[in-house]
């Protein structure tokens, strides 16, 4: 039987990134849960600087920065039977890592992402189409073991009776951190349900806002703004630990015992390239302490670095650190 530490579950995708210098960037401060907007003329044919190809996905992610980390992970992921499955699959065992939970779809093909990142700011927008990830299925749980699981955003419309199969693995031991996606937060009385189960919750702000917001559409918007009272909120809901994410303010946590921690983010001494997967960054650091330390506050401290190393290359991945702990 197959013996891992984590297992990411989610997306693998085929990352297409370009850089513009015509995108602007928009704001509305009125608006709590998008404030901001990148924007290109309508109707226009609008040049590019250059073309980069990665890997990507949150399971491919957080998968390649725990592995840098010494972390023996196995990403639970979907891929179609297509040449771009293919070049996963050896991207895998380039790095090392084991491809024995990847799932080949017949008929969808490897999903894929279009990431347009405006050259003034470096902050981007993400076209997405998860293809075969739409499919995922939880599956084979009989056949290996790990410490942990790590389940980014779920696509299949089915995702709440794939990720009640993994919150069962509670009953052998097994922790789970969650960073949830788009279709949990749209389905928030199912995501909430299964928060009594979860070790770690990770949300940036706004998908922290708009969590509580659905949850308590009444709460003010001073309210929904004060990081405490969304931390304090959230944690109500049922999970042991909630993480905040905030970007360039970096993350507020609480834990099981009720203390928080404010972890700013590490001062950027260099010029920032990119800012894709950022978030992904600093998950896989701070699953990475969490299965070496077993220190909450030691691990937070390693994700925020890792977050921070990620922002001076181009890609989610290529800025990764890498030391064995």
């Amino acid at each position: 039987m197959k013996t891992f530490e984590v297992v990411t579950v989610g997306s693998a995708l085929k990352d297409i990134m370009f850089y513009c210098k015509e995108i602007s960037v928009l704001r509305d401060k009125k608006n709590v849960t998008s404030s901001k907007f990148l924007a290109v003329e309508y109707g226009a044919k609008v040049p590019i600087e250059e073309v980069f190809i990665n890997y990507g996905g949150g399971a491919m992610n957080t998968a390649v920065g725990m592995k840098n980390f010494g972390i023996e992970v196995a990403p639970m992921v979907r891929v179609g039977k297509d040449q771009v499955g293919r070049e996963l699959y050896s991207y895998l065992k380039q790095k090392g890592i084991s491809s024995s939970l990847m799932q080949v779809d017949a008929e969808k093909k490897t999903g894929f992402s279009i990431v347009m990142t405006a050259a003034l700011d470096k902050e981007h927008t993400i076209f997405t189409h998860k293809g075969a990830s739409d499919n995922l299925e939880v599956i084979g749980l009989r056949d290996f073991r790990t410490k942990w699981f790590y389940v980014s955003s779920l696509t299949n419309k089915s995702w709440a009776l794939e990720f009640e199969k993994i919150t069962r693995q509670n009953k052998r031991g097994v922790l789970i951190a969650w960073n949830p996606g788009n279709l949990q937060l749209k389905n928030f009385k199912a995501l909430i349900s299964f928060l009594p189960a979860i070790e770690i919750l990770i949300l940036n702000k706004d998908e922290a806002i708009e969590l509580v917001k659905n949850q308590l559409p009444s709460t003010p918007k001073a309210k929904l703004e004060d990081t405490k009272f969304l931390l304090k909120t959230i944690k109500g809901f049922g999970s042991k630990k909630v993480v905040i994410t905030m970007g360039k303010k970096g993350a507020a946590t609480v834990d099981e015992f009720n203390h928080h921690y404010y972890l700013p983010a590490q001062s950027v001494i260099h010029r920032i390239v990119d800012t894709v997967g950022a978030g992904d960054a600093f998950s896989s650091g701070l699953m990475a302490g969490m299965v070496r330390w077993s220190n909450f506050e030691k691990a937070l401290r390693l994700g925020v670095r890792n977050s921070a190393s990620v922002l001076y290359r181009i890609g989610a991945q290529n800025g990764l650190l890498k030391i064995k702990i």
